[in-house]
């Protein structure tokens, strides 16, 4: 579990870490434009590999391919820290989010393996304690590395890190395969594997993400380079499907489960559960940083409201549903907690403290941590103990689709919202910097309660789609079928009294 938990943390802190030193890494390379792209490639390639990795997982191990990926990891570590350009620095974080995409993925399933349905919650909600504490410090440890000494010790850390995990995986991670049998031989296994699924859903994830990625950045979301991506996707996708389907011996996804309710009901939900987390991680820092004027630091400090309350309350909802039973229940509250967060943001003003920002932001960070419980357990909960790789896996790269589109349609609607409500007030010339006004709007202080007036109303136009996403996950929740149990505890206590009515019916007997 040390080295799950520790895995899992390195992957959210050094997606994290590296971004808030953005600016100083493209400053050095003379590259300040493509910046960017250094948690575009990280998101890239942590995205495109976790559909593959549920059913390499299967063919090839649980500990062989944590320790593939996570070497991986270490070599696109290596390879950032030595990069001498801004490109090459892009091919090493490509190369980090493989090998990151494993942490997460295959973590997973290893705890689904080694645990029952009574004790899973509590270590699933220890392992999301990680993501989220990866989440609230990267940022600190980044933005104070890149103050005292160079940004390459930012993957140095990182590098050093993995070794440790590594140790402890080398000799923990090794188990066979439960509920199914494996090939022998490393090339009978490499023939089990449906390469032509592969490579297509690769594909398929690329073309969805990187448009996501770059719209309204590098490109107009109306430019052919987005739109061609986007309809190569559409044109692929039934492809993809009928493949799978029907020539695949061993197909990446197994398209026969979209036909079990809960399996279409979990799809959704943790696309929702991505969307919700994801999405207010990287849209809220915009407040305190373009309205607030906190530093990186300070800014990330701010957050801790939101990523520890979401780390305490994973672990909190996980129990729950262990004690309790009641898997829908347990979505239901964390529904309403974060409906109420998304609430209390929308009535926050210029003039707001900090200090209450962070507040209500907890309800966020609380809402996230109870209902990603149950997102994780429905699909594994909903099928056989062979396809429970598989579906994890999918069901891991929903999730990251999910914070990718919220991420992008939160500060499409942020950004659309305040230049529009500029228009005519300021120069078009500082309007034409978009989000850059935001960020820089101290220097033209003739200018500034507009510009504060408009960076309030266009974070509040933002926090509106958070409203959608928490309801509609608390509606989909509710119709789940048949996944609620009888907590071990309870099981006892039953058990207890049917012995005693035994033993009393033999007296009177």
């Amino acid at each position: 579990m040390c080295s799950l938990w520790l895995g899992n943390f390195l992957a959210f802190y050094n997606e994290t870490q590296a971004t808030a030193s953005m600016h100083v890494i493209g400053e050095q390379f003379h590259s300040s434009n493509n910046q960017n792209w250094i948690a575009t490639a990280y998101l890239l390639g942590f995205t495109v590999t976790q559909t593959l990795l549920g059913k390499f997982s299967d063919v090839f191990g649980r500990g062989r391919v944590f320790n593939a990926t996570l070497f991986i990891f270490a070599a696109g570590s290596l390879w950032c820290a030595l990069a001498q350009s801004m490109g090459s620095l892009i091919g090493g974080r490509v190369l980090q989010g493989i090998g990151a995409a494993g942490r997460q993925t295959v973590g997973v399933i290893v705890i689904i393996d080694l645990t029952t349905p009574y004790t899973r919650g509590f270590w699933l909600g220890f392992f999301n304690l990680s993501l989220s504490l990866g989440i609230a410090f990267g940022p600190i440890i980044g933005a104070s590395v890149v103050d005292h000494t160079t940004w390459r010790w930012l993957f140095w850390i990182t590098l050093i890190l993995i070794g440790i995990t590594f140790g402890i995986a080398a000799t923990a991670m090794n188990y066979p395969v439960p509920h199914r049998k494996q090939n022998v031989g490393i090339v009978a296994q490499l023939k089990d594997v449906d390469w032509f699924g592969c490579l297509l859903a690769v594909l398929i994830a690329a073309l969805v993400c990187i448009p996501i990625e770059l719209g309204n950045k590098i490109y107009p979301w109306n430019s052919a380079p987005i739109i061609v991506m986007f309809v190569l996707a559409v044109v692929l996708s039934p492809i993809f499907v009928v493949y799978e389907l029907k020539y695949a011996k061993n197909p990446v996804v197994d398209m026969t489960l979209f036909s079990n309710h809960n399996v279409r009901i979990a799809c959704l939900i943790n696309f929702l559960t991505g969307a919700s987390n994801f999405g207010v991680i990287f849209f809220l820092p915009r407040f305190f940083l373009n309205v607030k004027n906190s530093s990186l630091i300070t800014e990330s400090e701010q957050l801790f409201g939101l990523t520890l309350g979401n780390g305490v309350a994973s672990v909190f909802g996980a129990n729950l549903i262990s004690q309790s039973g009641q898997v829908r229940l347990v979505g239901v509250l964390g529904s309403v907690l974060y409906l109420l967060g998304s609430g209390l943001m929308l009535g926050i003003k210029a003039t707001t403290s900090s200090a209450l920002v962070i507040v209500f932001s907890t309800f966020w960070g609380l809402g996230i941590g109870v209902f990603y419980q149950p997102a994780m357990v429905v699909g594994p909960m909903s099928v056989k103990p062979t396809q429970v790789a598989g579906i994890s896996g999918f069901l891991a790269f929903l999730r990251t689709m999910g914070g990718t589109f919220s991420t992008a349609l939160l500060t499409a609607i942020f950004e659309t919202s305040f230049t529009s409500t500029l228009r005519g007030v300021v120069p078009d010339d500082l309007l034409s910097q978009g989000l850059g006004l935001a960020d820089n709007h101290l220097l033209y202080p003739q200018y500034s309660d507009a510009i504060l007036r408009a960076l309030v109303k266009a974070f509040h136009l933002g926090t509106i789609p958070t409203l959608v996403f928490g309801g509609l996950y608390g509606v989909l929740v509710i119709l789940l079928r048949g996944l609620d149990f009888t907590p071990a505890w309870r099981k006892k206590q039953l058990e207890a009294r049917a012995r005693e009515t035994e033993i009393t019916v033999a007296e009177k007997a």
